[in-house]
């Protein structure tokens, strides 16, 4: 059973989520502890053995540490944020690491470490870990929702990823939610995508000022403050009539976008994650949403959540099966 997992204090994994310029490698446990963490850079235009290198070199010193510590290394665990081919096992599409599409991950991985090596999507991974040591524990049918850069979905049931044969799913989510909306890069209107990442939020931001509206977002932008739905929320909180605007059309467009999750794979948990699982208030208007969309025939009987392990979600779900 998920949390359920017998320790055993010498047994770790090495883990790894790459992003476009850095990486997080980790040695983990396997009742969800990170023990050691470090960084090290992803190289752009370079052959990807070069992308790598500073990667690779962290593992090194990570199996050294672990070495150290008279700790059994059970192998090293990947998240990356694309797609993947389970049967090659490389990545297929790496738009954040081009070097890295199509290239054999895990076999250069497997080859150097001597170690088995699992590689998955970074949102498929962030359920994983949440499903076993977060808040998805005790549920069967637990669907991830995350936004940061691109928004991403994963659906677990009985403790398995269920394969991306829609759009709906994976990576970066097409569910179509406006059909006035922005175009998307699949070539439709109005996908998730497009209404509810970081960009959409910056955009909306850079329209309200070009429409010359007076807004504090203003103030704490230029005091170099990253924009996020927190802050969203503490500027509509105190009355600012732009951030309340965006706020306001974020939580719309993630209710809808939930009903329609929810009908299609009814779940028994909506966990959020990413940028979302910031905003207690966007949670409570998610759950208003939901009670208005009539159509949802599960909404009243699932539990909607935000994530609680925050990175360390993508690094824990990447290793977890190397402890099976």
């Amino acid at each position: 059973m998920p949390g359920q997992r017998r320790t055993t204090d010498n047994n770790v994994a090495v883990s790894i989520e790459m992003g476009s310029s850095q990486a997080t490698i980790a040695l983990v446990d396997d009742v969800g502890r990170v023990r050691q963490r470090r960084y090290a850079k992803m190289l752009w235009n370079r052959p990807p053995t070069a992308t790598l290198e500073p990667c690779l070199r962290a593992v090194d010193d990570a199996l050294a540490y672990a070495r150290g510590n008279h700790w059994r290394v059970r192998g090293l665990g990947c998240a990356l944020p694309g797609s993947l081919d389970l049967t090659s096992r490389r990545p297929t599409v790496i738009h954040a690491l081009p070097a890295l599409s199509n290239f054999p991950l895990a076999d250069l991985l497997e080859t150097r470490f001597d170690l088995p090596v699992t590689l998955r999507v970074d949102v498929d991974a962030a359920a994983l870990g949440e499903y076993h040591f977060g808040i998805g524990r005790g549920f069967r049918r637990l669907l991830l929702l995350s936004a940061n850069a691109v928004v991403g979905a994963s659906l677990i049931i009985d403790g398995e990823i269920e394969p991306a044969h829609q759009e709906y799913v994976g990576h970066i989510c097409h569910l179509p939610i406006s059909s006035n909306g922005p175009r998307c890069s699949c070539g439709r209107r109005g996908c998730i995508n497009t209404l509810v990442t970081l960009d959409a939020l910056q955009k909306a931001v850079q329209r309200a000022l070009r429409r010359g509206e007076q807004t504090s977002l203003l103030r704490r932008l230029n005091n170099r403050e990253h924009l996020s739905l927190q802050l969203l929320a503490e500027e509509a909180q105190a009355g600012d009539a732009v951030a309340s605007q965006i706020y306001t059309e974020v939580s719309r467009w993630l209710g809808a976008a939930s009903a329609r999750y929810i009908d299609t794979f009814e779940p028994n948990a909506l966990i959020l994650g990413g940028f979302f699982s910031t905003s207690q208030r966007l949670l409570s208007g998610i759950r208003n949403a939901l009670g208005s969309h009539s159509s949802s025939r599960v909404c009243s009987m699932v539990e909607i959540a935000a994530a609680t392990l925050g990175q360390d979600a993508s690094l824990l779900g990447a290793a977890v099966s190397l402890f099976a």
